[in-house]
């Protein structure tokens, strides 16, 4: 028989129906296909074109090593272009100088026509001119010069920025222009001048720019050969296969083969392997809780909608029971009534939980010390149990909660201390329940203690985490988990502040604002 509303003796009304939202109005959830198609839907992604050989990562590490080479070279270059011109320019004063000893020691004022076409062609001059004594003696001319000189160039007092320059000039500028150079000669007090053309020079230049060059590339390219084949084995590969796991294992992720196996390497990349195994494992995991939750959530909306024809009967039951004159019955029917109530208002709250989350809280001002009461009548603490209950909650202490939450919480901790300590085969031990309570200023702190043999080291790093924080075999690990989301929607918290063989302490902690 499924009744939806019923009314009891006292005039209430009770509604055991369900949200009309929910699948054919029988309160069933969607199935839990609907994980095993979101996973799936990883299948289906639109796979992206393999990327070009020019724009992967190997052939741009190749490119950038052979450009940085390039340009360590080429600062290496515009020194060494500098002294390539002193040298040279030197190397043409050292040739006039040697020739000035066979001009000194002749008899005749001027070289023969046929010694001075050779000293101006193996100096590349024009005119050669010795300064000896404050005397100036023309060794060689070829031709009268026409025009002023562009540059003088004095090798004995040669600056490096100026050398630099002029080279550069030369270089790019030059191939029309005379130039002056002189210095002093090594093996006897005097001066040896030249007049040339620069073209000499440039094309000098030029030919040692294109072979500089032509083995600065080869260098390079040698170079970025071996750095790239580094680089690649050390860097380029591994990143490689970490990212084609990444692919697969994208489309893939329930498939327990395709979690990366790192390498082992000790460096930042190891380290990133790791993350990669560790985070591919932990989502694994996250699915099949993902999946275990909605196959829960299908298997909880079909036995709440049976649940709430059972529950519709006892509630026939209980007013019948209410009825009666009986003074032991008068004494338990209202808490009779009032837990089927309980009971009824979880069934409505099934749906909502497995599509959402928990509904928010409608704060009244309660007694706390009255509801931490109605936990232990539901929980059957009486004298024939071992386990003493102590509720140190002054009588006065008012909260501003949703009763209906906060009894949850506390019934899902004193449940769980029962439990812990009832499954102790030491008679002899003392099992002990106690709850204590106090405010300071806007916050109230709520504490419960026990005396049980405390909580397992495997499961306290998940103890608020579902289907993780159960530590008896046939517990879901859910009750901790719903307990810490009704307390974050107080805006609260709640933490085990210690565990050991002698017992634990959980402190829920909440905010009171409106409270005065």
């Amino acid at each position: 028989m499924d009744q939806s509303n019923l009314s009891g003796s006292h005039g209430q009304k009770r509604d055991l129906s369900l949200p009309a939202n929910t699948a054919g109005g029988s309160g069933e959830l969607p199935p839990p296909d609907s994980t095993r198609r979101e996973v799936a839907s990883h299948d289906k992604m639109p796979e992206k074109p393999e990327r070009e050989l020019w724009r992967g990562l190997s052939t741009k590490l190749l490119i950038l090593t052979v450009l940085f080479v390039m340009i360590a070279e080429i600062t290496v270059f515009v020194p060494s272009i500098a002294n390539f011109r002193n040298v040279w320019l030197q190397s043409h004063l050292d040739t006039a100088e040697a020739a000035s000893i066979v001009y000194l020691d002749a008899t005749d004022a001027m070289l023969s026509p046929s010694a001075q076409q050779q000293l101006l062609q193996s100096t590349d001059s024009v005119t050669v001119v010795l300064r000896e004594g404050g005397v100036s003696r023309l060794m060689a001319s070829s031709e009268a010069i026409v025009g002023n000189v562009d540059t003088h160039i004095n090798l004995t007092q040669s600056n490096p920025l100026e050398s630099v320059k002029s080279a550069i000039e030369t270089l790019l500028f030059g191939g029309n222009n005379l130039i002056r150079v002189y210095g002093s000669m090594k093996d006897r007090q005097g001066e040896i001048e030249l007049v040339q053309h620069d073209r000499f020079l440039r094309g000098a230049l030029l030919t040692y720019f294109r072979n500089v060059m032509l083995l600065s590339l080869a260098i390079s390219l040698i170079t970025a050969a071996l750095v790239f084949l580094a680089l690649y084995l050390i860097i380029v590969r591994p990143i490689k296969r970490i990212s084609r796991n990444m692919t697969e294992f994208s489309r893939q992720p329930e498939n327990a083969a395709l979690v990366f196996v790192p390498s082992g390497r000790s460096d930042e990349i190891g380290v990133a392997e790791e993350r990669l195994a560790s985070f591919q494992k932990e989502l694994q995991i996250t699915l099949r809780q993902k999946q275990h939750l909605a196959d829960l959530g299908l298997a909880v909306s079909k036995i709440n909608h049976d649940l709430r024809n059972i529950l519709a009967s006892a509630q026939l039951l209980s007013d019948r029971l209410s009825s009666l004159s009986d003074p032991t019955v008068q004494r338990f029917a209202p808490k009779l009534i009032r837990t089927i109530d309980r009971a009824v208002d979880y069934t409505k709250s099934v749906i909502s939980y497995g599509k959402a989350l928990e509904k928010p809280p409608e704060r009244r001002l309660h007694r706390l010390h009255l509801i931490v009461d109605d936990v232990v009548e539901l929980l059957g603490i009486d004298k024939d149990t071992r386990i003493e209950w102590v509720n140190d909650i002054p009588g006065d202490l008012e909260i501003n909660v949703d009763s209906e939450q906060l009894f949850r919480v506390i019934m899902n901790l004193c449940r769980n201390a029962v439990q812990a300590m009832l499954a102790s085969d030491e008679g002899s031990m003392v099992a002990r329940l106690r709850l204590q309570a106090w405010r300071k200023d806007n916050l109230v702190t709520l504490r419960i203690s026990d005396t049980g043999p405390g909580i397992p080291a495997r499961i306290r790093e998940k103890l608020f985490q579902p289907f993780e924080g159960s530590a008896s075999p046939g517990g879901t690990g859910l009750g901790l988990a719903i307990a810490a989301e009704l307390i974050r929607a107080h805006g609260g918290t709640i933490e085990m502040e210690s565990t050991s063989s002698s017992g634990t302490v959980f402190v829920v902690s909440m905010p009171d604002p409106e409270t005065t």
